[in-house]
């Protein structure tokens, strides 16, 4: 049996099945991208996939009550708005997972977005950085700024609620190859340790 406190985490009762996952995991409900300064008209997509890949073999995953070896979900069209120029994509899909993973956005071929989610030390961070560059896909048309991403993860950990944002901006003309599969790095840091401008990150706990 599974019940949910007033913050909607979810809560495991004694009589949980033994294989279940277990209860120090990360419980993902939000998963949420924004992508601004381009044209937006009737081709712009309607959904798009993402996707979370363990980093170890040990980690374990689960989609709506559902374990699995790797998870895919849509990103589905929320909302778009052809004066600010941007568009705004929702995954509400249940995911839970004891460990560390990378996750890559598509649109059919295209990589979009990828980054991790990993634990370090008793927190989460999300890392993540723009795959698709200015001027191809379905970011042809431009606006009169370069585009920039957001990404929004809402979620629960061991019964308290937190927030991870990031935000990528100023996506450049350079080619980028990519497969799935391909090592990701970080957003660099200055030497203070804070993000460098163009990029920041959040990480917010509630109790």
């Amino acid at each position: 049996m599974v019940r949910y406190n007033h913050h909607n985490c979810r809560i495991s009762s004694s009589s949980s099945s033994t294989t279940s996952l277990p209860s120090s995991l990360l419980d993902l409900r939000v998963f949420y991208v924004r992508i601004s300064n381009f044209k937006v008209d009737e081709s712009t997509p309607e959904v798009l996939t993402i996707t979370h890949i363990p980093l170890h073999p040990d980690t374990l995953l689960e989609l709506n009550g559902v374990r699995t070896s790797i998870v895919s979900s849509k990103l589905r069209r929320d909302r778009v708005d052809k004066i600010s120029e941007a568009a705004t994509y929702i995954s509400t899909d249940n995911i839970r997972l004891s460990g560390s993973v990378k996750f890559e956005v598509h649109h059919r071929d295209d990589l979009v977005l990828s980054g991790t989610l990993e634990m370090s030390g008793k927190r989460w961070n999300m890392n993540c950085e723009a795959e698709i560059t200015a001027g191809s896909g379905f970011l042809k048309e431009l606006s009169s700024l370069l585009p920039s991403v957001e990404v929004y993860v809402t979620g629960c950990f061991s019964g308290t609620p937190i927030i991870l944002t990031k935000t990528v901006v100023q996506l450049g003309f350079r080619k980028k190859h990519h497969s799935r599969g391909t090592a990701l790095d970080s957003i660099p840091e200055n030497e203070d340790g804070e993000p460098q401008k163009g990029s920041s990150s959040e990480v917010r706990e509630y109790g």
